[in-house]
């Protein structure tokens, strides 16, 4: 009586919506299997699939497979099996295929029993189907979609996926399904089903509301409509999906409504639900109440703990339900036992010589990588580390080195510094002498001093008027001078035209000048480096240019000699990307000396630089920058007044226009020198 009251307790209180289905996992590794070592793996594409072997001779031991998220991996255990050497880095990175994104292999444990690990980073909807046989494992990989499933075919127990099971009528008999690999899925017997129930309400003594079953066959439960059951399967392992970002819930949904229930008893409930054993620690006590409607159990069983300050362990079935500090202090009780149990050992001694990499680089790397017993000594004369480990820690720092001592493509860069200056001047002006010498002198025939007619016999100059008559011997005349040097006149005029009016009376003189330049100057430097990727390179050209400098800015005082530099440098880092193309950190700098304007004898320093990063292609050119400089200029130089006559206002003033133009262009072109 007290059994059937139990039963219909359970009954009353929960109300299927769905019956969770979840992965199988293999069965534990055969006690007794000989140890075996994996000799090769290979990749043969299969239309849209591919199927990869790993070629493992005497394989006896069952091996495991586990489908992760957050990248889709499916992983592959092989119990008793050693990785060995056999298969480099080299082979793993020739299983390509469109459905594996990457496989990664290693000696996942080596006590009490080895277990090589196979991980593949796989595209979503990927399927696998394992086969094993005595020479090794065959994992066959087809396209599909929906989420990443896997499978056993061959010798073993399958990994059923979860929509190989076939919702059953519910007129029909509460049945089990099971699987095996000798055939399609079979139907075995289930236990008793539960009584049927009408829609009355029982006064159960732990029940607090009215529990409602629609009526049912003796054999089979009602399950409501629009459902997806599925029958529970009992999870073997005590594995968890890494890499989510919080609990994902997928348990039976239910519905209960219970108060001042013992949670010893309420825990047995969800157990019978999820079909789990259930331990509980003495610890576990209380009276609480619950109400829940469509609810995953597994939610309802974390919602109840953690209202009850108590924590849960779930492996191979069973689930273990006690106080978190208790479970706490077990935990690290076990990852203590586990750290001495990985840290015991003989310890292996290997030497590496590298080859590309300096032994004190790849000392920083590995030294986070060894265990605590773990050592690495450096020999610099022949570059070569010494290390000594645990064995399972030996190989993945021998993989390790074997990635990092790898030669490194170097990078050619040639930058090209081009200046172009363009000066353009015309100058004209007039002179007028003051005397006859120099470069301006006239001479001729017609008085006693050999001289043309002046207006003063004896202090002839250019410009002037006789006031008197020259017959009545007067000596009184009058000069002028319309425009001294430099203000009609240029400093360097291309060409000169006399104008001359003499007379014994009256004399004017006027020299016309005019000037017009064009010139163009074009300057290219082309600095070339080579260096590796990503190490900066430096290439510098140029001089130092002596200054003095007086000590205590007194007369008298010691004079030392300071030296500036007028170079051109360029500083890269370049960086190859994976697609081939160049980054790279640039600075280029050209500072000259300007003799054309100098302090005490010291020239100034022209510089031009430009720093910035830039992305090229392999053999493409980069225009960094440019820069262009337009000067126009436009002068008047004259006597006032008489400059701004109409017509004649030429002869008293200069005119100047002046255009220059300065262009700078810096060009980039890296190229990757392959041996």
């Amino acid at each position: 009586m007290n059994a059937r009251l139990s039963s219909l307790l359970v009954a009353g209180g929960v109300v299927l919506a769905g019956i969770h289905t979840g992965s199988l996992h293999a069965s534990p590794v055969l006690e007794g299997a000989a140890k075996a070592s994996l000799l090769s793996t290979s990749l043969e594409a299969d239309g849209a699939g591919a199927t990869l072997f790993l070629r493992v001779p005497g394989l006896a031991s069952q091996p495991g497979v586990q489908v992760l998220s957050n990248p889709h991996r499916v992983v592959l255990d092989l119990p008793g099996v050693d990785r060995g050497a056999l298969v480099t880095r080299k082979e793993l990175a020739q299983l390509v295929h469109p459905l594996i994104q990457k496989a990664r292999l290693a000696q996942f444990a080596t006590e009490p029993k080895p277990i090589t690990r196979l991980v593949l980073e796989v595209t979503a909807g990927t399927q696998v189907v394992v086969r094993t046989s005595p020479e090794g494992v065959q994992l066959h990989l087809t396209p599909g979609s929906g989420r990443i499933q896997a499978q056993f075919e061959g010798e073993f127990q399958p990994v059923v996926p979860a929509n190989s099971f076939r919702t059953q009528q519910a007129s029909a008999p509460s049945q089990a399904v099971s699987t095996s690999s000798a055939g399609p899925v079979s139907v075995a017997k289930s236990l008793a089903p539960l009584p049927g129930a009408v829609s009355t309400f029982q006064a159960l003594p732990q029940l607090l509301g009215m529990t409602i079953l629609t009526a049912a066959a003796p054999e089979a439960i009602q399950l409501p409509e629009g459902s997806k059951p599925n029958l529970p399967v009992a999870s073997h392992t005590g594995t968890r999906t890494l890499g989510e970002g919080g609990p994902k819930y997928s348990g039976s949904k239910i519905t209960i409504a219970l108060a001042n229930t013992d949670i010893r008893e309420f825990l047995q409930i969800i157990a019978d639900t999820g079909k789990l054993n259930l331990v509980l620690d003495p610890d576990v006590q209380g009276t609480y109440g619950y109400r829940f409607t469509e609810t995953p159990w597994d939610q309802v069983l974390d919602v109840t703990l953690k209202n009850a300050g108590l924590g849960k362990e779930i492996q191979n079935g069973v689930l273990r339900v006690a106080k978190i500090e208790k479970l706490q202090k077990e935990e690290e009780e076990r990852k203590k036992l586990d750290e001495t149990k990985a840290l015991a050992g003989d310890l292996q001694t290997i030497t590496r010589p590298l080859s590309y990499a300096k032994v004190g680089d790849v000392q920083k790397i590995l030294k986070d990588m060894l265990s605590k017993r773990g050592s690495v000594i450096l020999d610099d004369r022949t570059n070569t580390l010494i290390i000594t480990d645990l064995p399972r820690h030996i190989s993945v720092v021998s993989d390790l080195i074997d990635t990092l001592d790898v030669q490194i493509q170097q990078v050619q860069i040639e930058a090209r510094v081009v200046e172009a200056n363009k000066n353009w001047q015309q100058q004209f002006g007039v002179k007028w002498p003051t005397s006859n010498s120099g470069s301006v002198a006239i001479t001729g025939s017609g008085s006693s001093t050999s001289n043309p007619p002046w207006v003063g016999p004896n202090a002839p100059f250019w410009n002037g008027v006789n006031i008197n008559n020259p017959d009545s011997k007067n000596q009184a005349w009058a000069a002028f001078t319309p425009g001294k040097d430099g203000s009609t006149s240029i400093a360097a005029p291309s060409g000169e035209l006399w104008l001359s009016f003499l007379s014994n009376r009256f004399s004017i003189n006027a020299v016309l000048q005019a000037m017009e330049s064009e010139g163009t100057l074009k300057i290219v430097s082309s600095p070339k480096v080579v260096t590796q990727n990503n190490k900066k390179a430096t290439i510098l050209s140029g001089e130092k240019i002596p200054y003095p400098t007086q000590q205590g800015g007194a007369s008298g005082g010691a004079i030392t000699v300071a030296f500036i530099d007028a170079n051109l440098q360029l500083d890269v880092t370049p960086q190859i990307t994976n697609e081939g193309t160049i980054i790279m950190d640039l600075k280029v700098e050209k500072a000259e000396a300007d003799f054309g304007r100098t302090v005490n004898g010291t020239p100034t320093i022209l510089r031009k630089s430009i720093e910035t990063q830039v992305l090229v292609r392999d053999g493409g050119t980069a225009v960094l920058g440019g820069v262009y400089i337009t000067n126009t200029a436009t002068g008047t130089n004259g006597v006032p007044f008489l400059s701004k006559i109409p017509l004649i206002g030429f002869l008293f003033r200069n005119n100047t226009k002046q255009d220059q133009n300065a262009e700078l262009l810096i060009f980039i072109t890296p190229r990757i020198l392959r041996q």
